[in-house]
């Protein structure tokens, strides 16, 4: 029983860490809410079967988490893109080198980053138009241009 307890406060310590850090590194990040709900989704059914082997309750149940960890492993392969740009997003809003209103090159077409997204960056082109680039792309063949000064990123496997 007291290992019950002590999991179930280590649980809500991290839910909140997970919450500062949500408000405070991804508060301009659009869409990191579903992100840190997908988590707390995640976390929270993780602790759940911890609780029922621990206590021994819902033992019939365990076949049916089990089904449910099937699944959802089978929708982490189909939304595969998803969850890499989403923690590409995570990445850049970490990071220091890209920023809403740095300069960028991509695809030979020169613009300004107006917009960082979970998944996907708005940029608005030279000629106004907007350009959405997946956030992965920036680890592959984005090269930021800040100041007059160029940053290459650009780790494409060669």
């Amino acid at each position: 029983m007291l290992f019950a307890v002590i999991s179930i406060v280590i649980t809500s310590i991290v839910f909140i860490m997970i919450k500062v850090v949500e408000f405070t590194k991804f508060r301009t990040l659009l869409g990191s809410g579903k992100a840190t709900g997908v988590i707390f989704i995640i976390i929270t059914i993780a602790e759940v079967m911890y609780l029922s082997a621990t206590l021994k309750i819902l033992s019939p149940a365990i076949e049916v988490v089990t089904s449910l960890s099937a699944i959802l492993l089978f929708f982490t392969f189909v939304y595969l893109n998803k969850l890499q740009n989403a923690i590409s997003g995570m990445s850049i809003a970490l990071g220091r080198r890209i920023n809403v209103g740095s300069e960028i090159e991509f695809d030979n077409k020169l613009g300004t980053i107006i917009q960082i997204g979970l998944t996907k960056t708005i940029v608005e082109l030279d000629d106004s138009r907007l350009m959405l680039i997946p956030n992965k792309k920036f680890d592959e063949e984005v090269s930021v241009i800040s100041n007059s000064k160029i940053e290459k990123i650009e780790t494409s496997m060669n």
